[in-house]
């Protein structure tokens, strides 16, 4: 038995609610990401690469007072 055919099998196995969940699983695995989320991973990727080019802190009351006095 190749695996689609144990795949069918083990469905054939399940409850209609378990294939729903099954389904939504399915669908939040090969959901692709929207473009703020492509934007925010990019991002991430280029402050890994130059962090030089990021502020950043070692204190996390600084950074709550700079980031508050900003808004």
């Amino acid at each position: 038995m190749n695996a689609k055919e144990k795949v069918i099998s083990m469905l054939d196995m399940l409850s209609d609610e378990q294939l729903e969940g099954l389904c939504m699983f399915i669908g939040s695995v090969l959901e692709i990401p929207n473009e703020e989320t492509l934007a925010a991973m990019a991002e991430t990727e280029d402050m890994i690469k130059n962090p030089q080019n990021y502020k950043s802190y070692n204190n996390v009351d600084t950074m709550f007072r700079e980031i508050l006095n900003e808004v």
